[in-house]
């Protein structure tokens, strides 16, 4: 470890967490070349302040687990051959029809497909019914001809790219996750997507910031705010990928370490997949950090705008959770947090990434 990278990370978290900060709690890991550097944890768990944030404390980190969700895509792009250009209608039969026809897997994993609509949920019950859900996507028309706009995907992508992967390997989503990933990343008792009831004694609370809070639309819905639906039970035990993973930031480290080392996908696999995919003449909305969400590449969103545009690429959490990669200078910075604010840019986590910029010489 980096003892200088160390205790500068300590006083930054100690600092933000204690008495009069702007953070509750948070865990921060930072990795560079395949070895950690520095891992520091501080806060509190719970809104009362009774319960530490300890380095095995569990947190939603929402859409922060599609890094790991593309990855498998990806994965089995090369293990299984599957074509980027395939229509997502040879393996399952409802998108033989209408625009849904012309639905490829390169369109789902950029972005492009024209079915980031939710159709209507009316209950958890309803929303975790993967058949239900899978069938109810399927019935849905894209918005526009696909490939011919980005719109974020935000919750459907669980059921889009999800069915799609399971039809290509006759395996269920939640085996694929833990064979492919998280078994081979070493992070399967640290990410989890689907908790067992075992587990539920390391999940700690999360709480909106106040600029989260007002924001909240006037009457909350078991989905809106998102963190509503991690509260329930029968969400966290669901395998949702686009946005109930629930993990530590050493678990999100360990896979983000497994990804650059080429563990888990080819180095070649990673340099396409982190080059920008963008339909003709659509122009990039903003190099705004906040704004990255549409800045896309395979699976992945690039994290910095030119001339470093695919070098910093992983995903953003609803509320600041983090898991990005320097593929330059090797780093890995993986950051929970249960405090949950609506930008991207928050001071705790700019300062450790000045930090890092300055002694690791990543971005």
């Amino acid at each position: 470890m980096d003892n200088t990278l160390q205790r500068g990370l300590e006083e930054i978290l100690d600092r933000h967490c204690g008495p009069g900060g702007d953070e509750l709690g948070a865990q921060c890991v930072i990795w560079k070349d395949g070895e950690i550097q520095a891992e520091a944890y501080a806060g509190h768990r719970n809104g009362a302040g009774t319960l530490p944030v300890l380095p095995e404390t569990l947190f939603p980190v929402f859409s922060t687990g599609k890094t790991l969700f593309g990855t498998l895509a990806l994965r089995l792009v090369e293990k299984r051959g599957l074509p980027l250009d395939m229509p997502v209608g040879e393996l399952w039969p409802e998108f033989r029809q209408g625009r849904k026809a012309r639905v490829t897997l390169r369109h789902l994993l950029t972005h492009t497909s024209g079915m980031h609509i939710m159709p209507p949920v009316a209950s958890p019950e309803e929303l975790t019914d993967w058949e239900g859900m899978c069938g109810k996507l399927a019935a849905r028309e894209p918005v526009w001809e696909p490939g011919t706009q980005t719109q974020y995907q935000a919750l459907s992508y669980a059921w889009l790219l999800g069915r799609t992967l399971e039809l290509a390997t006759g395996q269920s989503l939640p085996k694929l996750l833990e064979a492919e990933i998280l078994q081979p990343a070493g992070a399967w008792r640290d990410v989890f997507f689907g908790l067992p009831q075992e587990e539920e004694g390391r999940l700690g609370e999360v709480e909106p910031a106040p600029d989260l809070k007002a924001c909240l639309p006037p009457r909350e819905t078991f989905l809106d705010p998102l963190y509503n639906a991690m509260r329930l039970r029968c969400v966290r035990q669901a395998c949702l990928p686009s946005f109930n993973c629930l993990a530590n930031a050493r678990g999100l480290a360990r896979c983000g370490s497994a990804i650059l080392q080429g563990k888990l996908i080819s180095r070649e696999m990673l340099r396409q997949a982190t080059e920008l995919q963008r339909p003709k003449d659509e122009p990039i909305p903003s190099d705004d950090p906040d704004a990255y969400w549409s800045v896309f590449g395979f699976g992945y969103i690039l994290l910095a705008p030119p001339p470093w545009r695919g070098r910093l690429f992983g995903h953003h959490g609803f509320g600041g959770s983090e898991l990005s990669l320097d593929q330059k200078t090797g780093t890995v910075f993986a950051i929970v947090k249960n405090r949950l604010s609506c930008k991207v840019n928050q001071p705790m986590k700019m300062e450790i990434h000045r930090l890092a910029a300055e002694i690791l010489g990543s971005l």
